[in-house]
C-alpha cells in the first residue's frame, strides 16, 4: 500500500510540474526526466555537501531515480520541489526501511532461508540503485540477503537430487543473488565492495559458469591477508581450480582462505569442506575425515555440518580409514591425535547416518 501511494505521490508531482510550466523554466529538470532511469521510491536521509560549497547539508528525500551520478530526489519537507543531486555530494546515506525485522531474526535463527529471503527481497530491492553511494547503511543489508539467497539455493540443490524443478529453483536463487552482488559490488567507497564481487562469482561457478566467473575474478587487483576480500578471493579460485579438475592446485589455493580467513564464517567452513573434498579426490581420506568431523562439530545444527556429516559418512561406509594412514600426521587444521575413526563413527551413529561399521578385528588405530 505504501508502495503504490507513493509512487502516485510522485506520479502527480510530475504530471503537476509539466502542467504549471515549471520544467519550462528550470530546463535541467526537463533533461534529467528526459534521461532519467527511474526506480521505486526509497526514502533517505542524506548527509551532504552543499553544491559548489564545503557547507554540510542534512536533507530527507525520496530518491526516485537517476540518471548516472545525477540523483532526482524530492525533498521530504516540500510536495512540489524536485532536487537533482549529484553523488559525490553525499557522504553518508541513511535508508528508511520498513520490514518486519522480528520476523527475520526469527528466520535467521530457525535457519529459515527462503522466510528471510521472501521479507527482505522486496526492502532491499529498493536501495540497490543506490548502493554506490558513500557510506550508505544499505550495503550490509544487501550483502545479508545475498548470504541468504545463496544459502537457500545450496539447501535446495543439496536435496534436489534427480529433482529438475527443484535444481532450477536452486539456480534461479543464484542468479538472483549474482545479479544483487553485482549491484553491491559497484560501492567502491567500501571494501566489501570487492567482497560482493566474488561471492557473485561464487554463485556464477556453483552453477557451472566457470569461464564468466574467471573473467571477473581476474578483473580483481592483487590481495594481501588482511584484505577483507582476501579469503573470498582463493576461496573463489580453489572453486574454479577444483571444477577444472586441479585438484592439488585448488588444495593449495583453499588453504590460503583457510590460514588467512579462519575468523571470516562465510568463508572458513566452506574452504574447509573444500579442502576436504580435495583430499578425497587424492585419495587422503584420513585427512578428508579428519577435517569433515571438525567441521561437523564446529558448526554443528548447520547446513555446512549437515553436509560434513554426509560426506564424513561416505567415507566411513566406505571403509576408507581402516587401514592406518601410510604417512602418519597429525590432523593438519586442527591437531588432534585421538581415535578419529572411533570419533567419527559415535558422531555419525548420533546422528543416524552411519550405515555400516567396521570389523573390530579389522580396525586399526591411526597413530
Amino acid at each position: 500500500m505504501y508502495m503504490t501511494k507513493t509512487k502516485l505521490k510522485v506520479a502527480v508531482l510530475l504530471t503537476s510540474i509539466v502542467v504549471c510550466g515549471t520544467l519550462a523554466a528550470q530546463p535541467r529538470f526537463k533533461d534529467a526526466l528526459s534521461k532519467l532511469h527511474t526506480k521505486p521510491p526509497v526514502n533517505a536521509r542524506l548527509v551532504m555537501h552543499k553544491a559548489n560549497s564545503e557547507e554540510l547539508l542534512i536533507k530527507r528525500v525520496t530518491l526516485i531515480g537517476r540518471d548516472g551520478d545525477i540523483l532526482l530526489a524530492q525533498e521530504a519537507r516540500s510536495v512540489s520541489r524536485l532536487t537533482r543531486i549529484h553523488k559525490d555530494q553525499i557522504i553518508q546515506c541513511e535508508f528508511y526501511l520498513n520490514y518486519n525485522t522480528p520476523a527475520v531474526a526469527n528466520a535467521i535463527r530457525a535457519q529459515d532461508w527462503a522466510t528471510a529471503v521472501r521479507i527482505l527481497a522486496p526492502v532491499v530491492r529498493l536501495t540497490l540503485p543506490y548502493l554506490d553511494l558513500a557510506e550508505n547503511d544499505g550495503l550490509e543489508l544487501a550483502m545479508d540477503l545475498g548470504m541468504y539467497m545463496v544459502a537457500s539455493a545450496d539447501r535446495e540443490l543439496r536435496v534436489a537430487t534427480h529433482n529438475d524443478a527443484s535444481r532450477e529453483r536452486a539456480h534461479d536463487q543464484y542468479d538472483a543473488a549474482f545479479k544483487l552482488f553485482t549491484e553491491a559490488g559497484k560501492a567502491d567507497w567500501s571494501p566489501f565492495g570487492q567482497v560482493a564481487i566474488l561471492k557473485g562469482c561464487r554463485t556464477l561457478i556453483a552453477q557451472g559458469q566457470t569461464n564468466q566467473a574467471s573473467e571477473i575474478v581476474g578483473t580483481i587487483d592483487e590481495l594481501f591477508p588482511g584484505d577483507a576480500a582476501y579469503g573470498h578471493y582463493w576461496l573463489a579460485q580453489a572453486e574454479l581450480l577444483d571444477h577444472a579438475e586441479k585438484t592439488a592446485d585448488a588444495l593449495d589455493a583453499v588453504v590460503k582462505s583457510v590460514v588467512f580467513a579462519d575468523k571470516d564464517v562465510e568463508t572458513f567452513p566452506s574452504a574447509l569442506l573444500l579442502s576436504a573434498k580435495c583430499y578425497s579426490k587424492l585419495e587422503l581420506f584420513h585427512r578428508a575425515r579428519d577435517i569433515y568431523y571438525e567441521v561437523a562439530v564446529l558448526f554443528i545444527g548447520t547446513d555446512w555440518a549437515i553436509e560434513a556429516e554426509i560426506e564424513l559418512a561416505t567415507i566411513m561406509d566406505g571403509k576408507k580409514t581402516i587401514e592406518e594412514e601410510k604417512s602418519p600426521i597429525e590432523n593438519v587444521f586442527f591437531n588432534v591425535s585421538d581415535d578419529m575413526n572411533k570419533l567419527s563413527e559415535e558422531l555419525l551413529e548420533k546422528r543416524g547416518r552411519l550405515k555400516t561399521k567396521p570389523d573390530a578385528t579389522e580396525k586399526k588405530k591411526d597413530s
